[in-house]
């Protein structure tokens, strides 16, 4: 077992960056992330914000003990988390997803049309 670790402490904060992506309608959610990271060079990014609507998708949920599918139309999106990575020209992450309406639905959003304004905010680590 060694004896002396080489340490070393890091004074300066840590630049984390946003990036905002604006979609236009029908723009496909999750292929302009890819696409918006791809073009800014980024490998790494957190999904922490989203505001807007979502025309068309489908989202993968509990309900109970159940796998469920659900297809989503014209519903707003209330609150939205993930993680995305880049590797080569594939994204891997997953969108998770809140809607708002009478009978709320949380999980996974599998695919998804935007309506015209949504707004998506990123956090990444510029190096």
């Amino acid at each position: 077992m060694p004896t002396q670790f080489n340490s070393m402490l890091i004074k300066e904060k840590i630049p984390i960056k946003n990036l905002i992506l604006e979609l236009d309608e029908n723009d496909d959610i999750l292929s302009s992330i890819a696409q918006g990271l791809r073009e800014n060079k980024i490998k790494e990014a957190k999904l922490v914000d989203i505001n807007g609507f979502v025309i068309k998708g489908i989202v993968n949920c509990m309900e109970g003990a159940k796998y469920k599918r659900i297809d989503i139309k014209d519903i707003e999106i209330m609150r939205a988390s993930g993680n995305f990575k880049m590797g080569g020209e594939d994204m891997w992450g997953n969108l998770n997803v809140f809607t708002a309406g009478r009978k709320p639905i949380s999980g996974t959003l599998l695919k998804g049309s935007a309506k015209q304004g949504l707004k998506i905010t990123l956090n990444f680590i510029e190096k």
